[in-house]
Order: C-alpha cells, then sequence, then structure tokens
C-alpha cells in the first residue's frame, strides 16, 4: 500500500481507518476486535494503522471526537441560541430523528452498551464528553423556562433526563431491533408526539404556541 504523503491522503486514509474500527467494534465488540481486522478491513497493513493510532482505546476516542462531540456541540449551540425554553425544546425534538437517522450515534451507543465492563475508562470518558454536556444543556433549557415563568420544573436535572432519554431509547431501538422493516419507527412521528407531551407536562401557558 502507497504511504499517504499528502495532509488530504492522510485525513483520507484516517477517515478509512475510523470507518473501518466503528465497523469492526459494531460487528464483534470492544473486547473482541483486534487491529489486524481493523487494518484489513480498511485494506491496510496493521503497521499503517498504528502510524495512525496506537491503540483500540486510541481508535474508540477517536471515533468520539469525530462523531460524537461534534453532535454535542450542534446541540449546545441550537439549544442555547433560542430565545425561549420551549423553542429550545422543539429544536431538539426537531434534530433528534436527523441525528438518530444520520449520524453514527447509534452504532457508538451500541459498542458502549455491549461491551462496557470491558473498558470502563473510556465509557466514563463518553459519559463526561457526551451524555453530560448534552444534559447540562438541557438542565439551563428547563432553568431558564422555570426562572422565566415559562415552564414548570422543580427538578431542572432530573427532568433533563427525561427530554433526552428518547433519544438513547431510539438509538437502541435501531441498532438492535429495527433490523426489519416491521420494526421501524417513525422517528419524526416520535419526537413530535414526545415534543407535544412534554409541552402538555410542562408549559406554564397551554396557549403557547412553538
Amino acid at each position: 500500500m502507497q504511504r499517504a504523503r499528502t495532509a488530504i491522503a492522510k485525513d483520507k486514509r484516517r477517515e478509512v481507518l475510523l470507518e473501518s474500527a466503528l465497523d469492526e467494534f459494531f460487528d464483534k465488540g470492544f473486547k473482541a476486535a483486534r487491529m489486524d481486522d481493523i487494518a484489513a478491513r480498511a485494506d491496510l497493513t496493521k503497521g499503517t494503522l498504528y502510524l495512525y493510532f496506537a491503540s483500540k482505546e486510541a481508535l474508540f476516542n477517536a471515533l468520539v471526537d469525530n462523531i460524537a462531540i461534534p453532535n454535542v456541540e450542534v446541540i449546545e449551540k441550537i439549544t442555547a441560541v433560542q430565545q425561549t425554553s420551549c423553542q429550545a425544546i422543539e429544536q431538539f425534538c426537531h434534530m433528534a430523528p436527523s441525528l438518530l437517522t444520520h449520524s453514527k450515534l447509534p452504532k457508538m451507543m451500541k459498542i458502549l452498551i455491549s461491551d462496557a465492563g470491558v473498558f470502563p475508562e473510556l465509557v466514563e470518558r463518553y459519559r463526561q464528553q457526551v451524555i453530560d454536556r448534552v444534559l447540562d444543556a438541557m438542565t439551563k433549557v428547563l432553568e431558564k423556562g422555570a426562572k422565566s415563568g415559562e415552564l414548570r420544573v422543580d427538578n431542572p436535572s432530573l427532568t433533563a433526563r427525561l427530554v433526552v432519554a428518547p433519544v438513547v431509547l431510539s438509538a437502541i431501538w435501531q441498532v438492535v431491533f429495527a433490523r426489519t422493516t416491521d420494526n421501524q419507527v417513525d422517528l419524526c412521528e416520535l419526537f413530535l408526539t414526545h415534543q407535544d407531551i412534554l409541552f402538555r407536562a410542562l408549559r406554564t401557558c397551554q396557549e403557547y404556541k412553538p
């Protein structure tokens, strides 16, 4: 295999290796995945793989940095810039179906769940860098709504978990159960329903129209 000589070629090779690692972790689990097999899946040598990533742990952390964290940053941004808390919740529910359908986050979730006990340090980093940041963003939305009188929220941090929970469940459903057409879920309709339930439960003014 010819050595990548330009920055663009190196970035492209790195992307191929990450994609191969994600598929290998997803198919076999983190513990069973081998660096040799990841390299073979990418049609590269193991030596080339080690030039880019020193270990499976480094590969997984790079996947978090490339797949999960950019999406977290989008969630933080879209929830922070909205004028009202209801608008922030609406934007979150609008974004969720695309996030679950067009990103690789569901695959990451399956890898985490299947081998969580094998690599606790990586799971902890994922919690801190991804889950906690999303929950913190939603907690701030709910705190803002409670302070302004827009929402009835006694415990913003716990309520944030209820707001975010369908994303986690849907991610698991996508990669575990939705292998056949019969088990597919209309995610757009699901999150419209979720939004409606949230507004009915939390809004102080039921006449408010998002």
